[in-house]
């Protein structure tokens, strides 16, 4: 067998050429894709499934694979074009290829791909098992696809009890709801941002305000009186952490004294200071997912 340093191609210029598979290492995807070339050129010039070998093996160019094709000659020109692939997969391929392309299939989880992008990939590795054991019927696919999609999606999936059973029209169905998801996704980050926005005004108009009083005294006079007369309001003391508090900043990053997770300060560096009392809510684990999902978002964005 040859050690070929690079991946092998398909050429066809147009359906009625013959494909061409170049000198390289070939995988099942360019095998496959040759295999289709081959077919489409065999329909159009309408070679009949009996002579479609000799017509397409000389498209291998690798001279060892034209040696091997050559030495047995007479027996390949005899079987079908699927029986030939199978030949070819069966020498040319690594020994382990069927494992390689049934664990990638296996192991593949949705995550943040569009479901309907997802499962396309699937399908296409399933297709290349065609032949094997390894290859699913729509139905296990079915179950394959529920099992490994978003966590979120298979949540609105179950909500939809959809009874459809043709696998395309299953695939379509259940994109249309990720979609949906997707589409509340953006307009969440898009809430998020607009709250942010509007957070960074108001910090930014302090800071202008703070900076007025810095260069007009009697401006700075006025301040005071109003903070004096806002302040006047009846204090509500901060109430201390308590035990579960206390650990769930712990395990998430956050601060004792701002009482926010996921922060790069401590206690003795907090920008931040107290949080008002009067407008104070007690810190709770839920709190911590929600943050957590705002900056992941952040992130994703």
């Amino acid at each position: 067998m040859t050690t070929p340093s690079k991946m092998a191609r398909v050429e066809q210029k147009a359906a009625n050429k013959l494909p061409i598979l170049t000198v390289g290492e070939i995988s099942p995807e360019v095998l496959l894709a040759w295999e289709i070339g081959c077919r489409r050129f065999c329909i159009h010039k309408g070679v009949p499934d009996t002579e479609m070998v000799s017509k397409v093996a000389w498209g291998m160019r690798d001279p060892i694979i034209q040696t091997w094709y050559h030495n047995d000659y007479d027996r390949f020109n005899k079987l079908s074009f699927a029986e030939y692939i199978n030949e070819v997969r069966s020498y040319w391929l690594p020994t382990d290829w069927v494992v390689t392309v049934r664990q990638k299939m296996w192991s593949s989880m949705q995550g943040q791909k569009p479901f309907n992008e997802w499962a396309f990939e699937i399908l296409s590795k399933n297709n290349l098992l065609q032949g094997t054991p390894s290859h699913l019927t729509d139905t296990n696919l079915r179950y394959h696809l529920e099992a490994r999609m978003h966590p979120d999606l298979a949540y609105k999936y179950h909500a939809e009890k959809t009874t459809e059973t043709d696998l395309r029209k299953w695939i379509k169905k259940v994109g249309l709801l990720d979609d949906k998801r997707l589409c509340d996704i953006e307009r969440y980050k898009e809430a998020i941002e607009t709250a942010l926005r509007a957070e960074r005004r108001k910090i930014t108009t302090s800071k202008k305000s703070a900076s007025s009083a810095r260069s007009n005294p009697k401006a700075g006079r006025n301040m005071s009186t109003t903070s004096i007369s806002s302040s006047s309001r009846p204090f509500i003391r901060l109430p201390p952490l308590t035990d579960n508090e206390r650990q769930l900043l712990r395990d998430n990053e956050g601060c004792f004294k701002c009482r926010e997770p996921f922060v790069q300060h401590s206690s003795n560096n907090c920008p931040n200071g107290f949080p008002d009392g009067a407008t104070y809510k007690p810190f709770t684990a839920a709190g911590v997912v929600i943050t957590g999902n705002v900056l992941c978002l952040g992130k994703i964005n």
